[in-house]
């Protein structure tokens, strides 16, 4: 699954020469709507009537609507016709593999593979999240086997 999502990244990184998600979503014709959501709720991908809307919520400092893009459109890019929301809300359905396969797209979209080189060898994940402005659990994903 992994190889599967990085090989995934790295064709549209390489194809639109940009790994900013919200580039990434206006690029593949994807609707990127910031809407002031309940505090609960980060974003949300949808898929109606053959287009694509992501909907982040406005409130969130810009370093976590940029995570909360590059999740969804994990989803868009990896599950195009999946209604997680409709699957969490109203099935029995376990949608984790799903949220885990976004939560894996968005790290190896913003993380490079050589990022911890950047710091000095006694930096460790948790340091690099903070300096980064990025989830911790990101970064676990990406770097942490």
């Amino acid at each position: 699954m992994r190889n599967h999502i990085k090989e995934k990244v790295d064709q549209l990184t390489k194809k639109f020469k940009t790994d900013n998600p919200f580039e990434l979503a206006e690029l593949l014709k994807i609707q990127v709507i910031h809407w002031p959501l309940h505090e609960e709720v980060n974003g949300l991908y949808q898929y109606e009537k053959r287009v694509k809307f992501i909907y982040i919520n406005s409130t969130l400092p810009y370093l976590m609507q940029r995570v909360v893009c590059a999740h969804e459109l994990g989803h868009a890019i990896l599950h195009p016709k999946l209604n997680c929301t409709f699957l969490k809300n109203h099935t029995f359905y376990n949608i984790n593999r799903y949220e885990n396969e976004a939560n894996r797209f968005a790290s190896e979209l913003l993380i490079s593979d050589n990022l911890k080189e950047d710091y000095p060898s006694y930096f460790n994940l948790e340091q690099i999240s903070l300096s980064e402005g990025l989830p911790i659990e990101l970064l676990k994903l990406k770097f942490e086997k």
